[in-house]
């Protein structure tokens, strides 16, 4: 066998574990009080708001066996805490492996609820304590079907289907032990706003990048944001190697530095390249295991150290793709809004000048999506099994997108001039 992994200073990182969620009360009570003040500090979002509607959906289920399946653009585990506080209750989070890779973070993570789950990759012992936490009820369970975070708070994502794998199988278990509760998925719609004009803010983030680009900033405050969205397309264009057509539609374009990206990724890990027509979730899946297996092959400590910085590299082209070259050509023009256009500006602050900003101060609205309740299509899971989880999960991500286009419509913040 070779060393164990290390991280690109050499530290070692553990081998996987799976790693049971340890409530601690201390800790909760810590980290309770930590969320809102880390929200404020990092991201300007000094306030979580739910509904009076909405909250009686959740109150509603208060009993019940309840997977929460949030969007996950930016700091929703945070978000998530503080709704635990609202609803006066506690979660279980199913996180990432990568979560638990430093002993104080895992430390933590442990404390306040969070197991651990392999992405991509048969994890028995993960799935067996996640159905096990469903079907004994004693939490409502946390899952970002997104996987990754992407920083764009109107978008959702493709959702990956491991809610309602688990919440079927875990339904399935209850009818086994003669039970005839009910598992729900409740979609949850995470919306960031702002309370007041913020034009302040985005001539701020202008000048800054237009001064690092070289751009003038003519024109008015939506025509800069475009002519800068151009210019950081055109650049990373030609990084690739592709000539920049100005005639070609936006989304185009995007689409051809996308393949342009993924194709380049494919090549790098030696891993043949993966049908174009993959949606874009699982082509980016597989990638995301591909990159995180690296460490797992080398011979020896130095070896380790190697593919540490080149899967660090790799993750972050990995994350461009996410961040940016997934972002729709049209995200500006279908709602030119205030929060639209910082999140093209926090995102190209990153990108350009290598610091992501958040602006504020900011209001995390939370919407709730109709519970879907899998006992009722029980039938169908036992009959087709994968296609079923497809559905639902189609379903659960159709009725986030829904929630939070409503609430982009209700809470937004024009542009001025």
């Amino acid at each position: 066998m070779g060393s164990p992994p290390t991280t690109a200073t050499g530290s070692v990182l553990p081998e996987y574990k799976y790693t049971t969620p340890k409530h601690n009360w201390w800790m909760m009570g810590l980290a309770r009080l930590a969320a809102p003040l880390g929200l404020g500090l990092i991201t300007h979002v000094d306030r979580v708001e739910l509904g009076r509607d909405d909250r009686e959906i959740l109150r509603g289920l208060r009993e019940q066996r309840v997977i929460l399946a949030p969007n996950h653009p930016s700091f929703e585990p945070a978000v998530m805490m503080h709704l635990s506080t609202l609803l006066l209750t506690e979660f279980n989070y199913l996180v990432a492996r990568e979560w638990f890779d430093f002993p104080l973070q895992r430390f933590i993570c442990r404390r306040i609820g969070a197991f651990t789950v392999r992405r991509g990759m048969r994890d028995a012992a993960s799935g067996n304590a996640t159905v096990e936490l469903l079907t004994s009820g004693r939490r409502w369970l946390v899952i970002f079907p997104e996987g990754e975070n992407y920083y764009f708070n109107d978008l959702v994502l493709p959702f990956l289907p491991g809610a309602a794998r688990f919440g079927y199988q875990a339904q399935q278990s209850l009818l086994d032990n003669g039970s005839g509760e009910s598992v729900h998925i409740v979609p949850l719609a995470v919306r960031y706003h702002f309370r007041g004009n913020v034009d302040h803010l985005i001539r701020r983030s202008l000048s800054r990048l237009e001064d690092r680009l070289s751009l003038d900033g003519a024109g008015s405050l939506l025509e800069r944001v475009r002519r800068l969205t151009q210019q950081v397309l055109e650049i990373n264009e030609r990084l690739y190697g592709l000539m920049p057509d100005e005639g070609a539609e936006l989304d185009g374009r995007i689409a051809r530095l996308r393949e342009s990206v993924l194709s380049d990724i494919e090549r790098r890990l030696a891993i043949g390249e993966l049908d174009p027509e993959l949606p874009l979730r699982n082509r980016l899946r597989k990638l995301f295991v591909a990159v995180s297996r690296l460490r797992s092959s080398a011979g020896s400590e130095y070896e380790s150290q190697l593919l540490e910085r080149r899967a660090i590299s790799l993750k972050e082209e990995l994350q461009r793709v996410l961040e940016f070259v997934a972002i729709q050509g049209r995200y500006l023009d279908d709602d030119p809004s205030a929060e639209r256009c910082l999140d093209l500006l926090c995102r190209f602050e990153r990108e350009v000048l290598g610091q992501m900003r958040f602006y504020g101060p900011r209001t995390a609205r939370l919407g709730v999506g109709r519970p879907l309740n899998l006992r009722e299509s029980i039938s169908d899971w036992q009959r087709s099994g994968e296609a079923q989880v497809e559905d639902s999960t189609r379903w659960v991500e159709n009725e986030v997108r829904s929630r939070l286009e409503q609430l982009c419509r209700d809470y937004r913040t024009e542009v001025g001039q």
